[in-house]
């Protein structure tokens, strides 16, 4: 998970840059390089630069400059490059960012310049990130999901198998019933946990019937999302799930999971290699996540944005290019990304590695509804980032209840304020 602002530093942010969109985007070389502002690893670079090359090739005469950037700086450059009246035209944008900037006004209708009918391949939860009203400022790129990774050895050990398909997944009984089966039967110290963030602890409420926002109004602490944290609170106190990953100085649940003292873990795409890499003493699978009343994942990762510059319509012609199905394709399987593309989720891609734990965490993202998506795309949540995770700490750890935890979010909701 990449990170966001906290409400301090946001309120700095829009204080500081609403002063300069009024002049945001002054007369420029129109013979200049379209600048794309990119963050990721050198394996994400390669991969860009390629499909940047190929946007070259076949629009002869356009330059394209990729200016690449921790992406822990990210808003740093950003606010440097609009202080300097030089915004990208292009950029990578995680898509809890999206709307800060999008609500400052930074951000380009880009509607006028290419053919809508072009959106209906995009996963409608992944356009919701992309939109603001009418308005339309980007195009989904990535994704990133959510799956239960398991120890293959130890489930052989206990006599169970895991479901293979979403449609098959768990109950969250019969989830927590073969957990108990691992420590009983396997002898493993914990049956199943989840990496310290907000991210993998809102599907259970989404799971549960639950929400986050009622007529644009923060309801957190609805019956059903109590409910939910109080079943995944339990969990921990009852010793199925590791309380001590909450904690500061606890090992992540992760960490458990690959010294083989953890017999399932939820947790992202993005480990994918990494455990292929550090799991050397035991096999290792994926699984789709548990389900209640409903299933349910959580969904981020990263968007094309067009800014307000007087190349918006080449911009937007290589943000659309970038996101067209073969160079997605191309991006997601030399960076191990999901697509965003309904037609490249619908079917198993040439992954480098595991094609097919990431084909079942395709298949699990389309569990993200755009209802979802829309509550997680206001500037007050982009700033919950930290409160999220400290009051679903302090329930864990058993510092406050569920409900006082979920009602405390809905306070620092309200305190989010956007100027």
């Amino acid at each position: 998970m990449r990170v966001v602002w906290t409400i301090g530093s946001l309120t700095a942010f829009a204080l500081v840059a609403s002063a300069l969109l009024g002049c945001l985007a002054p007369r420029d070389d129109p013979n200049r390089p379209l600048r794309l502002v990119w963050f990721g690893s050198a394996d994400e670079e390669t991969a860009i630069r390629s499909c940047v090359a190929s946007f070259e090739e076949v629009h002869p005469g356009v330059a394209v400059e990729v200016q690449m950037v921790e992406w822990g700086r990210f808003n740093e450059k950003i606010m440097t490059m609009l202080l300097g009246r030089r915004p990208p035209d292009v950029s990578r944008m995680s898509v809890q960012w999206c709307p800060r900037y999008e609500s400052l006004g930074a951000l380009a209708d880009i509607r006028p310049h290419f053919d809508t009918e072009s959106l209906e391949d995009f996963d409608p939860a992944r356009l919701v990130s992309c939109r603001a009203g009418e308005k339309l400022f980007g195009f989904p790129h990535t994704s990133i999901g959510l799956l239960v990774f398991i120890n293959r050895d130890l489930f052989r050990a206990a006599g169970l198998s895991a479901p293979s398909s979403v449609s098959e997944a768990w109950a969250w009984e019969e989830f927590a019933s073969d957990a108990r089966t691992l420590q009983r039967v396997a002898g493993v110290q914990y049956g199943w946990g989840v990496f310290r963030g907000w991210f993998p602890v809102v599907p259970f409420l989404y799971q549960h019937g639950g929400w986050l926002l009622r007529d644009g109004e923060p309801d957190f602490a609805n019956a059903a999302n109590v409910e939910a944290l109080t079943w995944f609170v339990k969990q921990h106190t009852d010793g199925i799930a590791p309380t001590s990953s909450w904690a500061a100085g606890g090992d992540p649940a992760e960490t458990l999971f690959i010294r083989g003292d953890c017999g399932m873990v939820i947790t992202g795409n993005w480990r994918v290699v990494s455990f292929g890499r550090q799991i050397t003493d035991f096999e290792w699978g994926v699984a789709p996540l548990p389900r209640d009343v409903r299933r349910a994942t959580n969904s981020g990762g990263e968007n094309l944005v067009v800014f307000n510059t007087d190349r918006v319509e080449g911009a937007t012609q290589l943000a659309a290019f970038l996101t067209a199905p073969e160079q997605m394709e191309h991006y997601c399987t030399q960076s191990m990304f999901l697509p965003t593309r309904r037609s490249l989720l619908s079917r198993e891609l040439p992954y480098q590695q595991r094609p097919e734990a990431m084909a079942l965490f395709a298949q699990q993202s389309l569990d993200f509804e755009p209802a979802w998506a829309q509550e997680q795309s206001t500037p007050q949540f982009a700033a919950l980032d930290s409160a999220l995770v400290r009051q679903f700490e302090l329930a864990t750890l058993g510092h406050q209840t569920p409900r006082e935890s979920l009602e405390a979010l809905n306070h620092e909701y309200r305190q989010a304020l956007i100027p």
